[in-house]
């Protein structure tokens, strides 16, 4: 029987209880949950500590909190010599998964069928604004139209895979200096080179309680560091050719334009702090 280890991502996030709460619920559970930790604070800890210690339904998880301090990459890259089970699951702390999202996530794994795949990140946003309706249809265009072009595309958190891989490929420390980071394209452009099969699992949901930018300016700034990690793996992994090719319908919304206009600058903005990483800090490893 293979053993299952969750793996969740976080940083003094208020949203991580209920995350762990939609775990305990799942049919079977995993067999160990993984608080991989980028730093939060004493006093967040010790208030995480006492919930969990009090709270029926989670004291049902086997919990194990460890502190990795660091971007999100270096926290992922830092918790893998932790990771002993035969399937590793991450999620974000702001992802609460619904009935039944373990058993669809993990079972392509376990028949055999995949190596790693990724279930579907739905936002529970409304779309009443500029701001949150532009994010919600980037979401919906991820699973309806950038999976159609390959499995690369899948945002980390909700994904599962065969834990040797991770041990075998790792996480890429070098694009820690990339805004943006990318390390969910990266590794999953390198597992599909590698010859690893990946599969997207659309009943595998969790629904995503994420913070949306509420100024132009913001919204300008994320997406542009979005762009820029985005290239950057894409130049590392020599996917550029491939993702011009690739026609996709435009996002419907007057952003889009701006998006657009983004886009060759922070491909441009990418390609020149690869060349930079490259040669700067070569092989680097943890």
């Amino acid at each position: 029987m293979s053993s299952i280890v969750v793996e969740i991502c976080n940083l003094n996030d208020p949203r991580l209880v209920d995350c762990l709460t939609g775990i305990a619920l799942q049919k079977p559970l995993p067999d160990r949950v993984l608080i991989a930790d980028g730093g939060s604070s004493e006093e967040y800890l010790k208030s995480l500590i006492s919930r969990v210690k009090n709270d029926e339904l989670l004291s049902k998880l086997s919990i194990d909190l460890k502190q990795y301090p660091g971007t999100q990459t270096v926290t992922r890259q830092l918790s893998i010599k932790d990771l002993k089970e035969d399937i590793t699951v991450f999620l974000d702390a702001d992802e609460v998964p619904v009935e039944g999202w373990l058993h669809a996530l993990t079972e392509p794994i376990l028949s055999g069928e995949a190596d790693f795949t990724g279930g579907r990140v739905m936002s529970v946003i409304g779309a009443d604004n500029f701001f949150t309706s532009y994010y919600r249809l980037l979401e919906e265009h991820i699973y309806e139209e950038d999976l159609k072009h390959g499995i690369a595309y899948m945002p980390l958190g909700n994904t599962a895979w065969k834990t040797e891989i991770l041990k075998k490929l790792q996480f890429d420390l070098r694009l820690v200096r990339a805004p943006g980071e990318a390390e969910d394209y990266d590794l999953e452009m390198r597992a599909i080179a590698a010859g690893f099969r990946g599969k997207y699992v659309p009943g595998a949901l969790v629904r995503h309680y994420q913070r949306i930018p509420s100024t132009y300016w913001n919204l300008i700034k994320k997406r542009y560091d979005y762009l820029v990690g985005a290239s950057t793996v894409m130049v590392k992994n020599g996917w550029i050719r491939r993702r011009i090719g690739e026609r996709r319908r435009r996002v419907n919304h007057p952003f889009a334009v701006v998006e657009a206009l983004l886009k060759p600058v922070a491909l441009l903005h990418g390609a020149v702090r690869w060349h930079i990483v490259q040669h700067s800090r070569k092989g680097e490893t943890v």
